[in-house]
């Protein structure tokens, strides 16, 4: 049987109401209820300098509302109402009766860089653009996929509430989130390795999502804590689609988590540009550095002749990057497969790795990957190898040195080829007792390529990584040598 509105409705008012005087639906503190299968979403209006201590009101609805036979998950949400005056009224099913809202902080928010971090996140980068129809969201999608290519386990946030796209982008259409078993948070959707969350999720596709700001705000606030992002392990970066230009909704997901940094994506316009130094100011406001800029359909080439035109003009974003003081990060060509596999739901980096365009979208990873792992202070190591090419002595500049065997950087190689996509994937390999390292190549300022005898080549070792490796050494190699017996495999 289907969960209705009238139901949560009179669940709901079950729930006393503000100062105990009567319910939440008599007092018109429910709207915009939505209604996916069986998955409920809310929101209940209050003063806004009173909401910080109604979290409980809010569990309490969402407790009720899940006692619902047929309900799976629901999401509550506070919305905060302007201070003067008492909870406006709302119709309670299709949230037109909106109450006037105040707005979001801004200037006076904590900076960036003391704010609390994101459980099961270890860095955070927006891609952002300072007006809508620039490649955006595509950008990110792919600029994801090329970090995962580098071996690092990410996860993708999409904020664009108003325009959700990750899910037609990513295949994910029409699919929706469950929740944990102790209900308490959601469990990203997966497609090719990410983990993915986003409103996109929990409406229908064509239903316009027609909410002021602080609305917006409170939602995806909720939605980007109550996510078991490290469900599968810790990602390395989560990488958030912010909803293009630069007003409230921006301002308040840059003042929510410490970002490790932004990625600006602009075309080769001057209109564009424009709105792309507002987007870099607003991150400067809130001390989140900017990391560069992308050039999307920066030039076309015909397939037919293989001429290359500017439609767009050239070189902007490059030029307006060193006006800056910017990193350039790369330009990305218009071309039709970007376009036709995103729509299809399959990314270029993803389904066509070896191919020109994910190579432009690796190498703009890379150089996104670099400038978070400068922004740590990880400087580069010290690295030797030792004369029978077995072992690598890695000193950093704190003066801590770690000697790390070939065996086992190789089974512990970042790749995707031996890590997978999550912690299920993950391969443990055997054999290797004399697996010698053959080449070792700089990539940037941040890691290092290993190639060793046996083939195996695609594993980037981070400063990170390797820092890593060499403090918990010991229970990293026992932990191998259990999977192993447990497996019944051997190191020769």
């Amino acid at each position: 049987m289907s969960v209705t509105k009238s139901q949560v409705m009179d669940r709901l008012r079950s729930i006393k109401g503000l100062d105990g005087a009567g319910n939440l639906v008599d007092q018109g503190l429910v709207s915009e209820i939505i209604i996916k299968e069986d998955r409920v979403y809310f929101s209940i209006t209050v003063p806004i300098d009173r909401a910080g201590d109604l979290e409980p009101l809010r569990q309490a609805a969402e407790k009720a509302v899940a006692g619902i036979d047929g309900v799976g998950s629901v999401t509550a949400v506070l919305t905060a109402e302007a201070a003067q005056g008492t909870a406006g009224k709302s119709n309670g099913t299709n949230g037109s009766g909106h109450a006037k809202m105040g707005s979001v902080p801004g200037a006076g928010a904590p900076a960036a860089s003391h704010l609390p971090g994101l459980p099961g996140v270890k860095h955070i980068v927006a891609v952002a653009s300072g007006k809508g129809g620039v490649g955006k969201s595509t950008t990110a999608v792919n600029l994801a996929l090329g970090l995962q290519a580098m071996g690092l386990r990410v996860g993708m946030f999409d904020a664009d509430i108003y325009g959700p796209s990750q899910p037609r982008l990513l295949g994910l259409t029409g699919q929706h989130p469950s929740a944990t078993e102790d209900q308490q948070k959601l469990i990203p959707l997966k497609a090719y390795g990410l983990a993915v969350m986003s409103m996109g999720f929990l409406v229908e596709e064509d239903m316009p999502i027609v909410w002021r700001g602080p609305m917006v705000t409170q939602a995806l606030n909720q939605m980007l804590f109550d996510v078991a992002w490290n469900i599968d392990g810790d990602l390395d970066v989560l990488i958030i689609d912010m909803p293009p230009g630069t007003g409230d909704v921006q301002l308040t997901m840059a003042q929510q988590v410490p970002m490790s940094g932004a990625v600006i994506v602009s075309t080769p316009q001057d209109l564009a540009l424009i709105d792309a130094r507002k987007g870099l100011n607003m991150f400067r406001k809130v001390d989140v550095p900017v990391i560069g800029i992308v050039e999307n359909m920066s030039y076309f080439i015909a397939p037919d002749t293989g001429k290359r035109y500017d439609i767009f003009g050239h070189g902007g974003a490059e030029r307006e990057a060193e006006k800056l003081g910017l990193k350039f990060l790369g330009g990305v060509p218009l071309h039709m497969d970007i376009r036709e596999l995103s729509d299809a739901g399959t990314p270029v980096t993803a389904v066509r790795p070896e191919g020109q365009e994910a190579a432009v979208f690796k190498e703009i990873a890379g150089k996104v990957w670099e400038a978070v792992q400068t922004s740590k202070g990880i400087e580069a190591p010290i690295i030797k190898l030792a004369p029978e090419r077995d072992s690598l002595k890695v000193t950093f500049k704190d003066g801590y040195s770690y000697d790390l065997p070939a065996e086992m950087l190789r089974v512990m190689s970042p790749s995707a080829e031996v890590q997978g996509h999550s912690a299920e994937q993950r391969v443990t390999v055997p054999g290797k007792r004399n697996v010698k390292i053959k080449t070792m190549q700089p990539v940037g300022k941040y890691a290092t390529k290993i190639s060793f005898d046996d083939g195996h080549n695609t594993g980037l070792y981070s400063w990170s990584y390797l820092l890593e490796l060499g403090q918990h050494k010991d229970a990293k190699w026992k932990t191998y040598l259990e999977e192993l017996a447990a497996k019944g495999l051997g190191r020769d």
